[in-house]
């Protein structure tokens, strides 16, 4: 829902520019950013979460904020 609306709105400010946007598969649709960002900060796992390659950024940038 979020995404279409910054699509009409991206239109509405310029008509010329397309926005395209990804569905996620329904298994990690209860995620956002916000929440991978807040498990990290209190120690949690991101097991399943996110790709393992980037948990290390994710828990280095989560305790410096």
């Amino acid at each position: 829902e979020y995404e279409f609306q910054m699509a009409l709105l991206n239109k509405a400010l310029n008509p010329e520019y397309e926005t395209m946007f990804m569905m996620t598969s329904a298994k990690y649709s209860f995620l956002s950013s916000s929440i991978v960002k807040e498990v990290a900060r209190y120690g949690g796992s991101l097991d399943g979460l996110v790709d393992e390659r980037i948990v290390k950024d994710i828990i280095e940038r989560a305790s410096n904020a």
